[in-house]
């Protein structure tokens, strides 16, 4: 075989295989649902890219050609390179972490899969197969979705994807494009028959085809994703009027678009009426949708009115460039809105793509985003003759579904995917017959030039992009499934961990600085593995800080590690700084406060404790702490009327009562102690067992501070 077909044959079995990504789960990684999709897509795309690179030095007709897509994305794709030059955290804005596995390289690398793609598939009938492909991939992953569904009862499936959101868009994709195969595949192919309703009608791919619609809209149904459901219906309520209008050569599609436009609005339209009913009430999905108010935040999922403003605040710091990707965090932080209290503490996207793009990129990255959908539209209507009424309208309708429901939810891996492999179709239809360059590159050239410098990038590249972080993430996985019983083996798989020096660091400082307390605190362990334990733990999180001063979180982290380590002297200056990068989070209030506390510093540990019970008086965890500050400050009688109540289990309110009886034991007052002991019982009638144990270590002396 002609060695540019194995190259072909090789790029395209890299094409297909991506459609395998969403059912992967890499189980013994962490974040299985994601990294190991990331991964896979990675390698596949650096592997295909390298054999294309080759195939179009010695082949003219794979070489890229001029179009407004391809500009666009890399466009897009060089002012976000410039984006993170000027970065808040610029390591993160090219990698990300594990949790996300976005960033720059991800950028590069969907640019690198839309030039591949829609250079090597240039066959119409290749198209249809890998629409086919799809599709028939979708109904495989509806069976899952049945199997969740009908095992575990859940009212939002997420199947293999991690995310019921990642399923909806999954399903949304696939049914555009069984709708497109539907046309393209049946539908024209009956229209110059003698009876072509017939033909149409005794063509088992229309009920093939029909079938995979109603089962990808089933798909859908069952995430009860209420971004992707409307988007979905704005999507074909723009096709069904595009093609209605326009459409004039086939009557049927025409007829069915009217009838699909007029569905819709009887949809809406009766939704509306009967959504206080309780038939919506009992639905899941139905209640979900009656739900969507701007005025309503119950839910993690409702934060956007509190998240979104904070974004536009971020954005005015940064208007040009913005903070790099993944910088949204820091934003979050410093215009954290305290109404979020009983809401998500670390939200790293806005839960809105536009606004993650601004954030990441600018008003510059913001335009240059717009400008791929922009592209996608001019270059569906500058080549009117090779996309019908039909199948522009379809197009544009998937395209507008995805903006529609990007504008609730944050970009993937399987959203990207298939959004791009829609930039790669049209990339491809807009540059069929286009000029070829049929300059000759030696055999010479290609062989001992072009291949070396390939194979050579080609290596590096999966080294520093997959092998190295790949080893990393398992390393983590297993610290963290073997500290339990073996915390030395745990320690040495930390250690590899920061050896590899990967964009997994972060996240495994973190999973050490919550394990260490527990570690210092196991009896029986040797005293040599908890300091090893304690001091892996305290290093990291210097050289965290180090790398990432400005971020409140990681101060925070530091300080709650130095605080339960006892190091109530050390951990102060971390937790001062959490609290300047992010004045209204009251988590960081609180540790605060506790800190003030243990460190005798009373008058502050009240100030910080009433600053947090202002700004949210109507916080229990706020009234609790601001209690337990001034009980600390012998103003009892004031923190009753704040509790308003005669008992409590408030953990902050015994450990007020308990710094008091520790102070007495000091002065060697073991009356006074005991009674501040028998006060946290009486308040709190769950410590009366080991408030009692206390009382006895007191008079026996075995308890001295």
């Amino acid at each position: 075989m002609n060695i540019n077909n194995v190259l072909k044959y090789g790029i395209m079995t890299g094409l297909w295989a991506v459609l395998l990504i969403p059912f992967f789960v890499a189980n013994s990684m962490f974040f299985p649902y994601i990294t190991g999709k990331n991964f896979a897509f990675r390698i596949i795309v650096e592997i295909i890219f390298a054999l294309w690179v080759y195939l179009a030095f010695v082949d003219a007709k794979y070489r890229p050609r001029f179009s407004w897509i391809s500009v666009s994305v890399a466009i897009f794709v060089s002012i976000m390179a410039f984006a993170y030059i000027f970065a808040v955290n610029p390591t993160k804005a090219i990698w990300s972490n594990f949790e996300r596995m976005d960033g720059f390289v991800t950028l590069i690398h969907l640019l690198m899969y839309l030039m591949v793609f829609g250079s090597v598939m240039k066959s119409k009938v290749n198209w249809t197969w890998f629409f086919r492909s799809s599709v028939l991939a979708s109904m495989a992953m509806t069976i899952f979705v049945i199997q969740e569904w009908v095992k575990t009862d859940t009212t939002r499936v997420s199947v293999t994807l991690g995310n019921p959101i990642y399923v909806a868009v999954y399903f949304m994709f696939n049914l555009f494009f069984a709708l497109i195969l539907l046309y393209q595949d049946v539908v024209v192919k009956s229209e110059d028959t003698p009876k072509p309703f017939k033909t149409m009608y005794t063509n088992w791919l229309f009920y093939a085809y029909s079938f995979a619609v109603v089962i990808c809209a089933f798909g859908i149904w069952r995430t009860s994703t209420r971004g992707v459901i409307l988007g979905l219906l704005g999507g074909l309520f723009i096709s069904s009027i595009i093609i209605a209008l326009f459409e004039k050569k086939n009557k049927f599609v025409k007829n069915s678009s009217i009838g699909l436009l007029v569905a819709i609005i009887f949809v809406i339209g009766g939704f509306i009426a009967i959504k206080n009913t309780q038939f919506v009430k009992n639905n899941v999905t139905l209640s979900r949708l009656a739900e969507v108010s701007w005025s309503s935040v119950s839910g993690s999922g409702q934060a956007r009115q509190y998240v979104w403003p904070m974004a536009i605040k971020g954005l005015m710091e940064r208007p040009a460039l913005g903070w790099g990707q993944d910088g949204f965090n820091n934003i979050f932080n410093k215009y954290y809105d305290v109404r979020m209290y009983n809401q998500e503490q670390w939200f790293d996207r806005a839960h809105n793509t536009p606004l993650d793009v601004l954030v990441a990129g600018g008003i510059l990255g913001l335009l240059a985003y717009l400008s791929i959908f922009v592209a996608s539209l001019f270059v569906i209507h500058k080549k009117k003759d090779h996309f019908s009424v039909t199948e522009a309208g379809l197009l544009v309708g998937l395209l507008a579904a995805y903006f529609a429901q990007n504008l609730f939810v944050f970009d993937n891996l399987v959203s990207y995917i298939f959004f791009y492999v829609v930039l790669a179709y049209l990339y491809s239809r807009d540059t069929h017959g286009e000029h070829i360059d049929k300059r000759v590159v030696t055999e010479d050239i290609a062989n001992y030039v072009v291949l070396p410098i390939v194979l050579i990038v080609l290596g590096i590249t999966l080294w520093y992009c997959n092998i190295k972080p790949i080893s990393a993430n398992k390393n983590l996985i297993y610290a963290m499934q073997t500290v339990r019983q073996s915390p030395e083996t745990a320690l040495s798989y930390f250690t590899k961990v920061f050896e590899a020096n990967t964009f997994g660091s972060a996240e495994a400082r973190e999973q050490l600085v919550s394990m260490a307390p527990g570690i210092a605190n196991t009896s029986g362990l040797d005293a040599k593995v908890k300091a090893e334990f304690i001091d892996l733990a305290f290093t990291q999180m210097q050289q965290q800080i180090k790398e990432t001063p400005n971020d409140a979180r990681y101060q925070f982290f530091m300080g709650v590690l130095l605080n339960n380590l006892n190091q109530f002297q050390t951990a102060l200056p971390y937790l001062q700084k959490a609290v300047e990068l992010s004045p209204n989070k009251l988590t960081m209030l609180f540790e605060l406060s506790k800190c003030y506390s243990y460190l005798g510093e009373k008058d502050k540990a009240l100030e910080i404790a009433k600053k947090a019970y202002d700004l949210v008086p109507e916080y229990s965890g706020g009234k609790m702490n601001y209690a337990a500050a001034l009980i600390l400050n012998d103003r009892e009688s004031e923190a009753k009327q704040i509790l308003g109540a005669t008992t409590t289990n408030s953990e902050n309110i015994v450990r007020m009562y308990l710094i008091r009886a520790s102070e007495y034991v000091q002065k060697g007052d073991k009356y006074s102690a005991v009674a501040e002991v028998q006060k946290a019982i009486d308040i709190a009638p769950g410590f009366k067992t080991q408030g009692e144990t206390v009382i006895k270590g007191i008079w026996d002396g075995s308890i001295k501070n």
